[in-house]
């Protein structure tokens, strides 16, 4: 799990926990200071590093990858994360044979909506860079889809 310190990715440790998923490991830049911390391994390092994203995603079935610059981040610091270091953990994903990459992406990327409800077909038009790189993050997935790698993208509402 990439960004595994933040709020989504908190509650998907404990809900595999609950489930009885004992294999799980995680990257952040942020340390990962809960009390499930024993439970999982847990590497503090930037998914824009490719030689971290390859010690940490060995071995692994399933990616989820929900790391992402808020954006409340300069502009550079976004893109780069979600561009970049969606890029890094895609490639190394492939390298490895990972059975299913899932990627986390958001509703940003389709802008201020002029209809509810919305459909994953509707057209994307990311408001500014958070939502663009969104956008351009998702793109790499396709291409990455086009590699053979299953890659589904899921869009969940600002938490």
């Amino acid at each position: 799990i990439t960004g595994i310190s933040g709020f989504l990715s908190i509650n998907l440790v404990r809900h595999l926990l609950a489930r009885g998923y004992t294999d799980i490991a995680g990257i952040d830049l942020v340390d990962f200071a809960y009390p499930e911390r024993a439970q999982i391994e847990f590497v503090q390092g930037d998914i824009r590093n490719r030689q971290t994203v390859e010690e940490t995603m060995r071995g692994a079935d399933i990616v989820i990858h929900p790391a992402a610059a808020l954006p409340l981040y300069p502009p550079e610091e976004i893109f780069s994360t979600e561009v970049e270091g969606t890029r890094t953990v895609l490639q190394q994903a492939l390298e490895y044979g990972v059975k299913r990459f899932i990627h986390i992406s958001t509703t940003a990327v389709y802008g201020i909506p002029d209809h509810h409800p919305l459909f994953e077909t509707d057209p994307v038009s990311g408001v500014g860079p958070y939502g663009i790189a969104k956008i351009q993050a998702e793109a790499l997935c396709q291409e990455y889809r086009e590699k053979g790698m299953c890659v589904p993208i899921l869009r969940p509402k600002s938490f």
